[in-house]
């Protein structure tokens, strides 16, 4: 990597973490932000400046005085810009509209249809709705959250739920039929964001476990997402369920979504299958469990961190719900958008 190339990479993760510092922190001081990101106060001023001037971040209140000038606090506008973002993770397709501080403004709901080209139709003709509900807002952009994995170099999409969507070049079609900047993700990888972003307490790894449609997880490593080599972090539908049938734990799901009826011994066995094999590899202490297939009580991931810390050397983890509102994936979505296009001002 030649110098230049050092210093734009380096400006551009400086920038996407303190972006996500002012999200989930505002308001903040630049003092406050130099010390989380661990770089000089001059940094922080020279990142911020383009933000500052399109009016994106705010100064919006004075701090408490530490014995000097009360400082100015930093908040992100949340009128500067608008994006979109499209759930596509299934056949219950959403779009919405949210603003800056990650809020939404709009959200439409559509089905997905048997033809791709006219659900990816249907999805065009809302976004445009959506363009000229922003009353000459600036439109960042457009997230699509997926089931399956996209090829950076081919834009081919693999494992998808929603069927013909691996034959389209999806980036290229939404790019040229709503001529916006477009981002493509898995839909498990910004549920994990979106849920790193609504913790209140302070962590750098966690595990986000979706029950959609199908079974899927998102992996947070140092405060951002991790992909893996290939992009396929966090597949846990592979992980092994029984060896000597060679059962994976999506071969389990598969059947507990298909079954009428399953007991709640089942799904602590299924959950704590995946979690101490997470546990095993990379040492997570902080689990999320979401998705609308099963209604998972408190009291059941309980038992999951019981039969964890049972299994692994008596250390405890801890797996809790997802809450619906705010919703996890959108918020993922739309900070996802943001750190993408507003790096690159």
């Amino acid at each position: 990597m030649t110098r230049i190339r050092n210093v734009a990479f380096l400006k551009s993760s400086n920038l996407r973490l303190l972006l996500r510092e002012i999200l989930k922190h505002q308001p903040i001081s630049k003092a406050a932000l130099a010390k989380r990101l661990h770089v000089g106060h001059s940094t922080v001023v020279q990142l911020l400046k383009p933000l500052i001037d399109r009016k994106i971040v705010v100064e919006s209140m004075l701090g408490d005085s530490t014995g000097g000038r009360p400082p100015k606090l930093l908040s992100m506008n949340p009128d500067a810009a608008y994006g979109i973002v499209v759930d596509l993770s299934g056949h219950k397709i959403r779009v919405a509209l949210m603003n800056c501080v990650l809020s939404i403004v709009t959200v439409s709901n559509l089905d997905a249809d048997s033809d791709i080209y006219s659900t990816l139709e249907s999805i065009v003709n809302v976004c445009n709705h959506l363009k000229e509900q922003a009353n000459d807002v600036r439109i960042l952009g457009l997230c699509v959250a997926i089931s399956g994995v996209m090829d950076p170099a081919t834009g081919k999409i693999s494992s998808s739920l929603i069927e013909g969507l691996g034959n389209v070049r999806l980036v290229d079609y939404l790019r040229e039929k709503l001529s916006l900047p477009i981002v493509v993700e898995n839909d498990a990888n910004l549920s994990a964001l979106g849920e790193f972003m609504k913790m209140e307490k302070e962590v750098n790894n966690m595990f986000y476990i979706h029950m959609g449609e199908g079974l899927g997880g998102g992996l947070i490593i140092d405060r951002s997402i991790f992909r893996g080599d290939r992009g396929y972090a966090g597949e846990i539908g592979k992980i092994l369920y029984d060896p000597q049938t060679f059962r994976t734990v999506g071969d389990v799901y598969s059947h507990l979504v298909r079954s009428s009826s399953h007991s709640e011994d089942e799904i602590v066995r299924l959950l704590s299958t995946i979690v101490l094999n997470v546990v095993s590899v990379l040492d997570i202490v902080n689990f999320v469990v979401g998705g609308t297939v099963f209604d998972i009580s408190e009291k059941t991931l309980s038992k999951v961190e019981t039969e964890v810390e049972q299994h692994f050397y008596g250390f405890n983890v801890e797996v809790r719900k997802s809450k619906k509102h705010p919703d996890a994936m959108l918020i993922g979505a739309m900070e996802y958008l943001m750190e993408n296009v507003l790096t690159n001002l």
